[in-house]
């Protein structure tokens, strides 16, 4: 037999032929990652920031995700009253982030003031904020260039975009 000793998959499980037993794919994976270079807790990372307001609950609204450092849980808030209200609920949001992490991955939690940061919240595209159209320059249109240039084709371009505009 060719195939003794060797391992065999299906339905996601590992049929071990040397000792007859089954185990889960999934407890392979974090060796088979490791060996080629890869922390397996990263992918891990990853799904806690874009589960984000699912593990923390009713902090997910003024907790904002910044990243992490060396154990650190680093959490963003949007001004000094709500970091203050976030400084008495660490411990919660620590045992919420470990418990995603299915370990203690996390050893503590460091509040920071947004100031205008991005955070690794997943952005939802609706919620843009739709811009001002910009203001129509002074001399608009009074640029001289030769009529069959590629230039000139751009620049009648930009000024049809103020027309545009103004008609709206």
């Amino acid at each position: 037999m060719e195939n003794k000793g060797k391992r065999k998959h299906f339905a996601g499980f590992d049929l071990d032929r040397r000792s007859g037993r089954t185990s889960a794919l999934s407890d392979g994976l974090n060796r088979w990652l490791t060996s080629h270079g890869m922390d397996p807790r990263q992918a891990l990372l990853g799904e806690l920031w874009r589960n984000w307001e699912i593990v923390m609950g009713p902090f997910a609204s003024i907790a904002h995700p910044l990243g992490h450092r060396s154990g650190i849980l680093l959490i963003g808030a949007d001004d000094s009253c709500i970091m203050q209200e976030l400084s008495y609920a660490v411990p919660e949001l620590l045992e919420r982030a470990n418990a995603f992490m299915d370990e203690k991955f996390f050893s503590r939690v460091e509040l920071h003031l947004l100031m205008g940061r991005d955070t690794l919240r997943r952005v939802d595209i609706t919620e843009a904020p739709v811009l001002p159209p910009p203001p129509r320059p002074p001399r608009l249109g009074q640029l001289q260039l030769p009529e069959d240039s590629p230039l000139a084709e751009c620049y009648r371009a930009y000024v049809r975009l103020f027309q545009e505009n103004r008609n709206t």
